[in-house]
């Protein structure tokens, strides 16, 4: 698979209020990350419907389909760490410090991800 491997990272600072766009990441090599998501069984999972408003402009103004569309919780990074050989560990470690940086109980932090062909 060639391509890319697109990551937001989206918060919701509010419980109660609506998911933020915070971060956005690639990833260096696509076909491993989705390997890796296909093995802890998290790849594929849609897109939940409030996105915000950022998330859905990256989407819709993107030059490719996105595809193998997943969204992702703490939980979830730590899951996929579990199917990544030691020296993969790198970015999924800074994923999920990143998320916990922005709410220490990771329920209001979610990943975003989907991958192109350019």
């Amino acid at each position: 698979m060639a391509g890319q491997a697109l990551v937001l990272c989206e918060h919701r600072p509010d419980p109660q209020g609506g998911w933020e766009l915070t971060a956005r990441f690639l990833h260096a090599d696509p076909a491993t990350l989705l390997d890796q998501l296909e093995r802890a069984g998290v790849a594929g999972r849609a897109h939940p419907d409030d996105l915000s408003l950022q998330s859905r402009s990256e989407l819709l103004f993107q030059d490719d389909d996105a595809r193998h569309a997943t969204t992702l919780s703490v939980t979830d990074v730590h899951d996929v760490q579990a199917h990544a050989p030691p020296d993969g560990w790198g970015h999924l470690h800074a994923w999920a410090a990143f998320m916990y940086a922005l709410d220490p109980t990771g329920d209001h932090t979610r990943l975003i991800v989907w991958f192109t062909d350019h």
